[in-house]
């Protein structure tokens, strides 16, 4: 781990949660823990929101819940009976949207918080289309009437979906709005086509299986893991760039295997975008800052208990004093502070 640091384990797979209070959740963690996400409460608390990579309907969603001084109070299924929940994201509401990643898969929207009239009623959403392997959501809330989604496909031709609702809230992913998908054309262009063929063509070429998705200011990033790529759309030109992920490495480490997912909001502020490695002899989380130059937070020890393993499920508490992340195959998952009680950037 990065100095200045410090981890800590705070829930394991196959076994029961531990409260604040010291007791216990009623079923134990989830296997095969993936995409994550933070969601608030009205109180001041938060929820982690999990998705379970399991396959034949033993996946889902999972909430591990914190009252306001990030204590864990609670834990419990929000979805189940899907399979391979993959990656996700947040909408501009405050619910989680979970990707399955199977040829048939679905994304469905997630009410983390009780007090909401859809908690017990998760719901899929427009944005998988028939179906799908799909990863990742990104959304551009700029318009808050015609917020834009943007889907990721972790498949060979998975075109990259473009979905502009018609309204904001939770019906808004259910009800309406327009798809398109990603075209790349000569000269550093790309364009948004009707062409369902069109976009899996140019993800064929281009952008194969295609992961973690982050959007700030007219920017779009996202990485392929066949490539090692990631890819920086300008929303506004309508221009994209691409350099290899690790490809300008500073200090310790090294960014080798497959990038998955990402995080990026608020990049005014933040200095940082946060990747998940999957595979490798140490696969850590790493952050790249502006000037395109490449960092290790943490990783497994090279040879270790972590080699080959994937990072996973990384997110920020509301007041970004806490960072989560996972090693999927070990089952475990970790609060990392920094020493001096600042925020991360």
């Amino acid at each position: 781990i990065s100095d200045g640091l410090t981890a800590k384990l705070i829930a394991r797979a196959r076994s029961r949660v531990t409260f604040a209070n010291g007791g216990q959740s009623n079923s134990v963690y989830h296997m095969y823990m993936d995409g994550a996400g933070i969601t608030t409460l009205p109180d001041g608390g938060y929820v982690y929101v999990s998705n379970s990579e399991d396959d034949s309907g033993k996946a889902g969603v999972h909430g591990l819940y914190f009252n306001k001084d990030g204590e864990i109070t609670n834990y419990k299924t929000l979805l189940s009976g899907t399979t391979w929940n993959c990656g996700g994201g947040l909408s501009p509401w405050n619910t989680w949207v979970s990707c399955e990643e199977h040829d048939r898969g679905q994304c469905w929207q997630v009410e983390p918080d009780p007090n909401k009239p859809n908690h017990n009623a998760p719901q899929v959403t427009l944005l998988g289309g028939n179906g799908g392997n799909y990863e990742s959501v990104a959304v551009d809330n700029t318009n808050t009437d015609k917020p834009v989604f943007f889907t990721t496909e972790d498949n060979s031709s998975g075109e990259l979906r473009r979905f502009e609702a018609d309204g904001n809230g939770w019906d808004a992913l259910h009800v309406g709005g327009q798809t398109t998908y990603l075209q790349f054309l000569d000269g550093n262009r790309f364009q948004w086509t009707t062409s369902l063929s069109a976009g899996r063509n140019s993800a064929a070429n281009y952008y194969p299986n295609s992961e973690g998705i982050a959007y700030h200011n007219s920017t779009l990033y996202f990485v392929s893991k066949v490539t090692k790529r990631l890819y920086i759309l300008n929303l506004t030109d309508k221009t994209y760039t691409s350099e290899r992920t690790g490809s300008s490495w500073v200090g310790q480490g090294a960014f080798n295997s497959q990038p998955d997912q990402i995080i990026g909001n608020d990049m005014d502020k933040r200095k940082f975008i946060y990747f998940t490695e999957d595979g490798g002899k140490g696969p850590g989380v790493h952050v790249r800052d502006r000037q395109g130059r490449y960092y290790t937070m943490v990783r497994g020890v090279p040879g270790g208990r972590y080699s080959g393993d994937e990072t996973v499920g990384i997110a920020f508490s509301p007041d970004r004093k806490k960072f989560y992340f996972g090693f999927q195959d070990a089952g475990v998952l970790m609060e990392v502070t920094r020493n001096d009680g600042q925020v991360f950037n």
